[in-house]
C-alpha cells in the first residue's frame, strides 16, 4: 500500500507542480524565447550536446565500471528536470527563463534522448531502450497540458488562480517534503556505498556544466543561474524509467536508490556555485548603493 502510494505521488507531483507554475505565469512569458533566441540557442547547445560530451569524456578518463558509467551518462542525456524551476526561485534565477528552458528541453528530448541512448548502448555495450513515445509520455504529457490549463485559469479567472496557486503550492511543498524524506531513506545506504570515482566524476561533471551554463546565460546573472540549473540537473524519473523498462528484472526501488543517490550528489556539487553567485550578487548590490545610502 505504502509503495503504491509512493509511486502515485512520484508520478503526479510533477503534474501538480506544472499546474501551479501555470497559475503564476502569463502567456507573455513564452514570448521571452522569441525575444532572446541567442540565449536559448546557447543554452540548448550546452545542455543537449556539450554536457553529454563532457560526461562521456569523464567516463573514459575515470574508467568507470559499466553500471556506474551507464547511470552517469544516462542522467547526462536526460534533460528537462522540473526541479530546476523549483530551484530557480530559491536561487534568485529568472523563473521565466527556467520554465521556458524546461519546455524547450522537453520538446527537444523527444529527438535527442533516443539518439543519445543509442550512442550510450554502442559505447558501453548495454541495451537501454528509449522510444520517443516513452519520452513523450514522461515529459510533454506531464508538463505541457497542466501548464497550459494553469495559464488559462490565470488568464480568465485571476482571482481564482491566486487562491488555487496558494493551495496548490502548499500541497506541492508537503508532497515534496514527504517524497524527499522517502527518497533519502532509500538513498542513504546507496550514498555510503557509492564508488568514490563516481562521486569525483559527478562533481566534475556538475562543475563543468555550471561553467558552461554560466557562459551560455550571459549577460544577465538571473539568466546565467537559470541555465546553470538546467545544465546541472537531470530528469531522474526519465532515467529511472529507461533503466527499469530496458531491464525488467531490476527492482524499481533499487534503481530509484542509485539514481536518487546521484541526484543528491549533483545537488551537493552545485553548492559552491550557489554560494559564489550569492556573494557575487551581494557585492554587485553593494556597488550600486552609495556610501551611507540605502538600497533603492
Amino acid at each position: 500500500m505504502l509503495r503504491t502510494l509512493a509511486v502515485f505521488v512520484l508520478g503526479n507531483i510533477v503534474t501538480l507542480f506544472m499546474f501551479t507554475q501555470g497559475l503564476e505565469r502569463r502567456p507573455g512569458d513564452i514570448r521571452h524565447v522569441l525575444e532572446r533566441p541567442a540565449l536559448y540557442a546557447r543554452s540548448l547547445l550546452v545542455v543537449l550536446l556539450l554536457v553529454p560530451l563532457v560526461a562521456i569524456a569523464l567516463v573514459h578518463v575515470f574508467r568507470l565500471p559499466t553500471v556506474v558509467a551507464s547511470a552517469v551518462l544516462l542522467m547526462a542525456v536526460c534533460p528537462g528536470a522540473p526541479l530546476q524551476v523549483n530551484q530557480a526561485r530559491s536561487l534568485g534565477a529568472s523563473c521565466a527563463t527556467s520554465l521556458n528552458l524546461l519546455l524547450l528541453l522537453s520538446l527537444c528530448a523527444l529527438v535527442t534522448v533516443p539518439l543519445w541512448v543509442q550512442g550510450v548502448d554502442r559505447l558501453l555495450g548495454v541495451e537501454f531502450r528509449a522510444a520517443p513515445s516513452l519520452v513523450f509520455r514522461l515529459l510533454l504529457v506531464k508538463l505541457v497540458p497542466p501548464l497550459v490549463v494553469g495559464i488559462a485559469v490565470g488568464h480568465y479567472f485571476p482571482s481564482v488562480a491566486r487562491t488555487l496557486a496558494r493551495w496548490c503550492g502548499w500541497l506541492f511543498n508537503v508532497l515534496l517534503i514527504a517524497v524527499s524524506v522517502g527518497v533519502l531513506f532509500i538513498v542513504g545506504p546507496k550514498l555510503i556505498h557509492t564508488a568514490w570515482l563516481a562521486v569525483v566524476a559527478l562533481v566534475m561533471l556538475v562543475t563543468i556544466s555550471a561553467v558552461l551554463g554560466h557562459w551560455a546565460g550571459a549577460p544577465r546573472l538571473e539568466d546565467r543561474k537559470a541555465v546553470v540549473l538546467a545544465a546541472a540537473f537531470a530528469h531522474p524519473v526519465l532515467s529511472m524509467t529507461i533503466i527499469t523498462q530496458s531491464y525488467p528484472n531490476y527492482r524499481a526501488l533499487e534503481v530509484a536508490g542509485v539514481v536518487g543517490a546521484y541526484v543528491v550528489i549533483r545537488i551537493l556539487a552545485l553548492t559552491p556555485y550557489k554560494l559564489w553567485v550569492k556573494r557575487h550578487g551581494e557585492s554587485e548590490r553593494s556597488k550600486r548603493v552609495p556610501p551611507g545610502g540605502v538600497p533603492a
